[in-house]
């Protein structure tokens, strides 16, 4: 139920804070999933996020970029860093909705796009 002066809704997204620990888990599930579909060579993982409302599922707007851990070596994108070689630098701006069930402890990534 709201306030009259209210304009959040029972079941309507939220802004949050990109910084938040939850929100970053899920734009790295988002990552993730792009890695796992993308044929590039390297991996690529979140440089920032600009955009995130919040419910059981998490809508964001990320920028990815190439970073220089190929794929075969390398699972842990904190350890990775970005491309420096202009040839060689990639950014992508993604819309990812990464659906959360904490007490399943489930993570979906359900949409993924990337251009």
């Amino acid at each position: 139920r709201t306030t009259p002066n209210s304009t959040t809704r029972p079941g309507f997204p939220i802004p949050m804070d990109t910084n938040d620990p939850k929100v970053r888990r899920a734009a790295r599930f988002g990552v993730y999933r792009y890695n796992n579909s993308s044929n590039d060579l390297f991996l690529f993982k979140e440089s920032r996020i600009n955009k995130i409302v919040r419910g059981l599922k998490y809508m964001l707007n990320v920028e990815i970029g190439r970073t220089v851990c190929d794929k075969r070596g390398h699972s842990n994108l904190d350890s990775c860093d970005f491309q420096k070689k202009k040839k060689l630098k990639q950014m992508f701006r993604c819309y990812f909705e990464v659906w959360t069930i904490p007490w399943l402890q489930r993570v979906q990534v359900l949409v993924a796009l990337c251009h």
